[in-house]
């Protein structure tokens, strides 16, 4: 069965995660980062086909993944944006999206060796920003990633911003606040039927096979930091 690395912040979708048979390791708290965002998984860890690329800074962490996976960033994170998303890169197809200017060294030389192509977008938090319906298919609110991954041959649903919480900052992203837990299933954090274009969300992840879990009714949608999935 799969494992998750999560927040441990928000018990409730860490125990709904737990009891449909799934295992969760906690992220670090960095405490560098501005509040909102310490716990992020989203932040901390990329895993790309057997490597999981790491921030220095998630001491304990790296304890609990297996350190043959392991690759550290070259560099130590900063709190301000850029110096803040050395690893917030979407990987999808054998490609890297993100901001390429800030991205850590490690993970560009390793993309370099292994003829993965980096595509640059405007925005920063690709993957935070990104929700993953298939190898095909996402859904995001940021327009120049909806460009760039259609111009690489990727069907997008282009969402309203907002709508998502994320105490602290105005609101938070789609990527942050959903993850997709099997082949045919994408479970959101909260409550996804207050978001405006619910329904286009629903018929998205339903043209493309995908069934929705909601965790959570009661909370109201909410970025957490995504679920990164390590096996």
């Amino acid at each position: 069965m799969s494992t998750f690395v999560m927040s441990d912040k928000y018990p409730c979708f860490t125990a709904e995660i737990k009891k449909r048979g799934y295992s969760v390791i906690f992220s670090d708290k960095i405490n560098i980062f501005p509040k909102p965002e310490q716990n992020h998984a989203d932040m901390q860890i990329l895993p790309i086909n057997d490597r999981i690329f790491i921030l220095n800074e998630c001491s304990q962490l790296a304890k609990k993944l297996p350190p043959e996976k392991l690759m550290f960033c070259s560099k130590r994170v900063g709190r301000e944006y850029p110096e803040n998303i050395l690893l917030n890169f979407l990987y999808l197809n054998n490609k890297l999206y993100g901001k390429i200017s800030a991205i850590d060294n490690i993970l560009l030389s390793y993309c370099d060796t292994n003829n993965i192509k980096t595509v640059n977008v405007n925005q920063g938090y690709a993957r935070c920003s990104t929700l993953v319906v298939n190898n095909n298919s996402v859904i995001t609110s940021d327009m120049s990633i909806a460009k760039t991954l259609e111009k690489n041959g990727v069907e997008v649903l282009l969402i309203s911003a907002g709508h998502i919480i994320l105490d602290g900052y105005d609101y938070g992203f789609i990527g942050g606040a959903s993850g997709r837990i099997n082949e045919n299933t994408i479970v959101f954090f909260g409550n996804v039927k207050n978001h405006p274009d619910y329904d286009k969300i629903e018929n998205f992840c339903k043209k493309h096979s995908m069934n929705i879990n909601i965790l959570c009714k009661d909370i109201p949608l909410t970025d957490i930091g995504g679920m990164v999935q390590i096996k």
